[in-house]
């Protein structure tokens, strides 16, 4: 799930790793990790977090991790400036799909400097995950929360996590794009960031806590949720790490609920859940 700069370091002559930078497009053509290739992944917006939403978005993970050459004996390595929003979507993305053994450059390219590593300038063409009308791609469905599951989660035995700003959370802050402050009622609620210290992922007991405070159980199942699915990634994996593993994202995150005006919302200090 995530590998350290030191161990990157060591491993990546023998060719098996493939580092995917993650950040914009300039900072990889600029200095990169030897063998870097581009991929956007924080672009991608799902169209409607419905059947067909979802079967595209896996179909255009997957054509772009094709289009690299991505899985099998050549096993990608996510990383950015720091362990944030970006790598563990990339991450993501790739075990939606089916593909096994990706892992996240804990502590970004600035881990990977610090620990000696040399830098390159990126060279090729980089890649960016976006929509598909492929047919047929398999991909693991129970990773992604629809809009209806969302809706529906008590009748499932799971819970919700906002994993915003407080500001967000409460509904006292809200993104241009959206067309409602607030969140999706009976929300459990912690800030991503709490599961990251120094640009890196904190030990597992410490997120365990984190999680406990937010009342999340391992033995529920825990749909993760931000603005628009990026910050969603990291704190699911940051649940990974601390022993979670009945985990989904729900993609179109607050943008998608908030503009539809049927959809039920709560402002203000969280209630109890």
């Amino acid at each position: 799930m995530i590998i350290t700069a030191a161990e990157l370091i060591k491993l990546l002559p023998e060719g098996k790793y493939v580092p995917v930078d993650v950040r914009p497009e300039a900072a990889w053509r600029e200095a990169t990790t030897p063998g870097a290739v581009s991929l956007n992944v924080y672009d991608y917006f799902i169209p409607e977090s419905n059947e067909a939403g979802i079967t595209g978005m896996a179909a255009g993970a997957r054509e772009a991790f094709d289009r690299l050459g991505l899985g099998g004996d050549r096993i990608p390595v996510f990383f950015e400036e720091q362990t944030g929003m970006i790598s563990p979507r990339g991450l993501w993305f790739y075990e939606l799909v089916g593909l096994q053994g990706g892992l996240i450059l804990d502590g970004g390219i600035q881990a990977w400097k610090t620990a000696g590593g040399e830098t390159t300038p990126g060279t090729g063409n980089p890649e960016a995950i976006t929509q598909s009308e492929t047919k047929g791609i398999s991909f693991h469905r129970e990773l992604v929360a629809s809009t209806d599951d969302v809706l529906n989660h008590a009748d499932n035995d799971a819970d919700i996590f906002d994993v915003r700003r407080k500001t967000e959370f409460e509904g006292t802050f809200h993104h241009a794009c959206c067309a409602r402050p607030g969140r999706i009622p009976h929300s459990h609620f912690a800030f991503y960031e709490d599961v990251l210290k120094d640009g890196k992922y904190r030990p597992a007991e410490e997120i365990r806590r984190i999680a406990k405070e937010a009342g999340l159980s391992p033995d529920r199942e825990i749909i993760t949720y931000c603005h628009r699915g990026a910050r969603a990634a990291t704190a699911l994996y940051g649940l990974k790490l601390a022993g979670f593993d009945k985990l989904k994202i729900y993609v179109g995150s607050w943008h998608e609920w908030a503009g539809n005006a049927a959809l039920p919302i709560e402002i203000g200090p969280a209630e109890e859940v």
